[in-house]
Parts: structure tokens; C-alpha cells; sequence
């Protein structure tokens, strides 16, 4: 009874050993194998990201994640994918899935993600203040399975996006340069001086200012020169821009504000002064304009409209004139997703209907009577020097000033 127990103790651990011996056997099978990329942990990666739907509420990212499995013989597995998107380091989608197949070989997946509409305003602001440049980038991560193996390869797409709206405003108001007239008006001054006034604009800049996730600053600065004897105010500024057809900043005279200057700064007769005018844009407005670029295949057509405008003593000055305003467009092409050249092209500059109504022009300070200013009391000052004690014309009594009726609006009319 003992010698038959012996034995079977004895087979079993023959038959232990051959077992360990297979099983190292295995081991170092799949080690050599391993080592030689027979088998392995499955790769993944980005294949390639496109745009999908586009709606009121969302636009859709299409993400082709590939995954290699080199185990042969059918060995495969599954895979947990995670993805996320960012512009600028801003996430602005992100996405997954569980239990993606994973089979011999190099397959890929589509995934679908919905872009937040909400990260648009951050994306901007992170844009202009990194100088107008993004990078997309997409992260791709697979949590993979095949048989003893795991692990979670992952890939990287990224792409740099560069725009110039800056320049587009720059170039775009710039074509207030030039020289421009008042409309006729039979106003004279004290000594006769015709009011019929000539402003200069000699040069136009446009920067970005301060920009947050709720409001954009645009800074547009004017040098203006004043070759008229008399003082002119400061123009009122009116304009708009528009990203394919859909209003992104729209202001009035009256809403924009002044910087170091005075609301309504005079600028003195032969002289020339600068002038900033500060515009605040809602970056609220930028989501449909987004989606619209998604939609146009990363294409935009940018238009930059404006007026300058001021009253003196009833004449009209409009920058470029009555009832137009100066408007450019540029084309506006961006390589998020899409495979194009990126860059900023203008298309054209001309007129379009703008009209700046006096009561904006009061509430911006652009309307002056030459009545009420300094430079006229001097001429009435001088008038009255040089005619008290003499009959200078008969009537006058040296007291009063009977050369004209001064009008409501500081006209003076010939009395005799």
C-alpha cells in the first residue's frame, strides 16, 4: 500500500514537471516572440479629424483613431478609446468608447464628438492674446487588451492656425486717409472768415486691446491735422464688422469711447493731434460665426465698415462722404481641420451705406458751435478793440456789435 502511494507521488510530480517545463517552455515562446514583433501590445494613434454636421446647437468633430494589433492567428481583444480636442489649450470636445474590437492587424475607428459652443469665446480670447495663433491639437488614447498583454498606446495630431484680423482692420480703416471738405454753408465768422472747413486724416492704425472671454477691445488711433484757422472737434466714429454676413461688432457714434482725450477734444486750428477710439466687441456673437466657418469649410469672408463724422456750425464733414462709410472684405481661410492654406487675402475696398445721424454725432461731442468757442470770442474780442470810439460804419455805438445777427446755430447774417 505504502510502495503504490509512493509511485503515485512519484507520477505526479513527473508529470508537475513536465508541466513546468511546458509552461516555461511558453514563456519563453512568447518572450522570443515578443522580442521579434511576432507578437505584442497593439499601437494606436490619430489617423486624420474632420468636421461633421453643423446646427444651431453644435457642430460635430469626426475622429479616425487607428489601432495595430501585430499578434497574428486571430489573437485579438478590446480596446477602451478616450479622446479630447483643444484649440489653443482650450478643450473644446472630448469623447470615447468601451469595448472596441481590436482583431489581427491595422484597423481604424470613427468616433463622433459634439464641439461645445461655450469654449468658442475662451478659444478667441486665448487666440488674440497668444498673438493670433492656436494650435490644434487632438490626444487619442487606447486602454488595450490582447490576451496576457496590456497597455494604452496613445497618439498626437497637431497643427499650428494662424490668422490675421488684426490686419484685416488695420488695412480696412486705414482708407480714412485722405483729405475732405465740409458741406457750403453761409456761415462767416466775426471777421468774415468762411466757415467751410478741410480735415485732414493722415494716418489710421488698428491693434487689439485687452481681450477676455466676454469682450474684445478694438483700438483704432487717428492722426488728425486741422488746416483750418478755427478749432474742429473730434470726429465720431461709426461702424460695423461683419464675419460672412453675421454681425460680430456694430457700434454707434455715441458708443464709442475716447482715450486721453477729452469727449469731443477740440483739435486747434493749424495744428495736429492724435486721437484713439475705443470699440468693444461681445464675444458672445462668435459662435454662429464659428459654426458658419465649420460649415464653409474653414472659410470666411470678413468685412470692416466705418464712418468718420463731424458737424461745425451747421457743415457736414462725412469720412469718406455724405451717407457712405469706407468698407473693405478679405477672405479669411484657416487649416484647423481642413487640408488648405491658411491666410488672410483682401478682396476689396469701396463704399457702403453708413449714416451717422446728428444726434449720435452730439452724443459722441463731434458737434461744434464756432459761436461758443474761444477762437470766436477772440475775433468778436477784436472786433470790438478795433471799432469802439469810431462810427466804423455809422450805426455802431461802439457797445454793441451791429455788423450781424448771430443765428441760433452761431450763423451770422449780414443785418443790412
Amino acid at each position: 500500500m505504502s510502495q503504490r502511494g509512493s509511485d503515485n507521488r512519484d507520477k505526479w510530480k513527473r508529470w508537475g514537471k513536465i508541466a513546468g517545463g511546458v509552461l516555461v517552455g511558453l514563456v519563453v515562446v512568447v518572450a522570443l516572440l515578443f522580442l521579434l514583433g511576432v507578437i505584442g501590445v497593439p499601437d494606436a494613434g490619430v489617423e486624420d479629424n474632420s468636421w461633421g454636421e453643423v446646427d444651431d446647437e453644435r457642430i460635430e468633430i469626426l475622429t479616425t483613431v487607428w489601432i495595430d494589433n501585430p499578434n497574428p492567428f486571430g489573437i485579438g481583444g478590446d480596446s477602451d478609446v478616450e479622446y479630447e480636442v483643444e484649440l489653443a489649450g482650450i478643450h473644446i470636445a472630448e469623447g470615447g468608447a468601451t469595448g472596441v474590437g481590436v482583431p489581427s492587424g491595422r484597423g481604424t475607428q470613427t468616433f463622433t464628438t459634439d464641439l461645445r459652443y461655450q469654449q468658442i469665446p475662451p478659444w478667441w480670447s486665448s487666440h488674440l492674446n497668444d498673438g493670433e495663433v492656436s494650435d490644434a491639437v487632438v490626444n487619442a488614447t487606447a486602454h488595450t487588451s490582447v490576451g496576457p498583454l496590456s497597455g494604452s498606446p496613445s497618439g498626437t495630431f497637431e497643427r499650428e492656425v494662424d490668422t490675421d484680423i488684426e490686419g484685416a482692420l488695420d488695412e480696412g480703416f486705414s482708407q480714412f486717409e485722405g483729405t475732405y471738405s465740409g458741406t457750403s454753408t453761409d456761415v462767416r465768422a466775426p471777421d468774415g472768415t468762411a466757415i467751410e472747413p478741410t480735415v485732414e486724416v493722415e494716418n489710421v492704425t488698428t491693434r487689439w486691446g485687452e481681450v477676455t472671454e466676454n469682450e474684445t477691445e478694438i483700438l483704432v488711433t487717428a492722426r488728425i491735422h486741422n488746416p483750418n484757422a478755427y478749432p474742429i472737434p473730434t470726429p465720431g466714429f461709426t461702424g460695423n464688422l461683419a464675419f460672412n454676413d453675421i454681425p460680430v461688432a456694430d457700434w454707434e457714434a455715441g458708443e464709442v469711447e475716447l482715450l486721453e482725450a477729452q469727449e469731443g477734444a477740440l483739435i486747434p486750428g493749424g495744428e495736429t493731434e492724435q486721437r484713439t477710439f475705443l470699440v468693444v466687441m461681445d464675444n458672445g456673437n462668435l459662435p454662429p460665426w464659428f459654426a458658419s466657418h465649420v460649415e464653409n469649410e474653414e472659410y470666411t469672408r470678413v468685412a470692416v465698415s466705418g464712418q468718420l463724422a463731424m458737424e461745425i456750425s451747421g457743415s457736414e464733414v462725412r469720412i469718406p462722404r455724405e451717407s457712405e462709410g469706407i468698407t473693405c472684405e478679405f477672405d479669411l481661410t484657416t487649416s484647423i481641420f481642413v487640408d488648405q492654406e491658411q491666410g488672410m487675402a483682401l478682396e476689396a475696398c469701396g463704399t457702403t451705406p453708413i449714416e451717422t445721424t446728428t444726434e449720435q454725432l452730439e452724443a459722441a461731442g463731434a458737434v461744434l458751435d464756432l459761436s461758443k468757442t474761444d477762437w470766436w470770442d477772440g475775433l468778436l474780442d477784436g472786433d470790438e478793440n478795433n471799432d469802439g470810439g469810431g462810427d466804423g460804419g455809422g450805426d455802431d455805438d461802439g457797445g454793441d456789435d451791429d455788423d450781424g445777427v448771430i443765428g441760433a446755430r452761431g450763423i451770422a447774417v449780414d443785418s443790412r
